[in-house]
């Protein structure tokens, strides 16, 4: 007798059917049960080599050891991130697309038109890492620490002059902040870029810096720049910095962190959204992924999709209010005009 195959495909495929509808498991949420059954994207809305970039080709590395598939970054850079970010935003609710958010996220929406609040518009993964930036100055400076920098500028009004990347970014409004506690008049100067923002500072065109230590860790290393204070709660957890007081600890109030997470797109089906945020958590904490963040210079720092989602409203409540006390908001809505 012969062998019909095509009725065998046909009377297994009928088979199959009646098993999952006696079951009551749906064709969706069988898919959804395999979740993931492709490569992830990883959007990075900046251009290779940062710590954006790097934090997500470090969660690559380990993704299908924990996840079962791999995690594809894709670099998408311009427009201060948003290209990149608004790209995350339009894409299809799957699972399948998602991408690096970190600190700028938050301050874009309140000082310029973006398509949207990405902290309120994005879906939250998790938190990975973060640093706290901090004040550097150069090694031969003429202030060593906090307390005789305030001094020597109080001395010497608007001969401190500090650079940033952007008006309104941590970079500024971090600065602005320490010199609205203390008092101080110091004077901002604009860069198109940290690599520059950096050389001015070794060059003495510039005599100060509110950074990440990211970014300035090599030079620090080599001993060309000295780090006065710690613009977080506590202090970096580093022996490089372990005599590195917080601002806090010298009376001032001045807390500004960089961050680095997972966001997604908003509307996922809350079981794959439920794996997704599973996977991500088992992938951050592997120790490889661990010590890739701390070689970058963060400090490696795990918070769930659910906590992160209100640290972005509360930070961005913050930020908010850091513009308008300082007097950045008013500067940002007079170039508006």
């Amino acid at each position: 007798m012969k062998f019909d195959s095509r009725f065998f495909s046909l009377s297994f495929a009928f088979v199959s059917l009646l098993f999952i509808a006696g079951s009551g498991i749906t064709a969706a949420t069988a898919a959804e049960a395999k979740y993931p059954i492709k490569p992830i994207t990883v959007i990075v809305p900046y251009a290779p080599g940062g710590s954006s970039d790097l934090v997500a080709r470090a969660l690559a590395k380990v993704s299908a050891k924990h996840i079962g598939q791999p995690m594809i970054v894709v670099n998408k850079p311009g427009a201060a991130a948003q290209i990149g970010l608004n790209e995350l935003g339009d894409s299809k609710p799957d699972g399948y697309t998602i991408g690096i958010a970190n600190s700028g996220m938050l301050l874009q929406p309140l000082v310029g038109k973006t398509k949207y609040n990405y902290a309120t518009d994005l879906e939250a993964i998790a938190m990975i890492g973060q640093i706290p930036f901090v004040l550097a100055v150069r090694t031969d400076a003429p202030y060593t620490t906090l307390e005789e920098f305030i001094s020597f500028a109080k001395a010497n009004p608007g001969k401190i002059k500090y650079g940033h990347t952007g008006v309104g970014n941590m970079a500024h409004t971090a600065p602005e902040q320490l010199s609205l506690l203390a008092g101080l008049k110091i004077e901002p100067v604009p860069y198109d870029g940290g690599a520059p923002l950096i050389a001015s500072l070794l060059g003495g065109h510039i005599q100060a810096v509110m950074n990440n230590p990211v970014d300035l860790q090599a030079h620090f290393k080599a001993g060309k720049i000295r780090v006065l204070a710690v613009a977080g709660e506590t202090r970096i957890d580093d022996p490089m910095y372990k005599d590195v007081p917080t601002f806090k600890e010298k009376g001032f109030n001045v807390i500004t962190i960089l961050w680095q997470g997972l966001a997604a797109p908003k509307g996922i089906p809350e079981d794959v959204l439920m794996q997704l945020r599973e996977g991500v958590e088992k992938i951050a904490k592997d120790p490889e992924t661990v010590q890739a963040v701390k070689a970058m210079g963060l400090v490696p720092k795990y918070m769930n999709g659910k906590d992160l989602a209100a640290y972005w409203v509360s930070e961005q409540k913050s930020i908010n209010k850091t513009l308008e006390d300082t007097g950045i908001m008013k500067v940002l809505k007079e170039q508006k005009n």
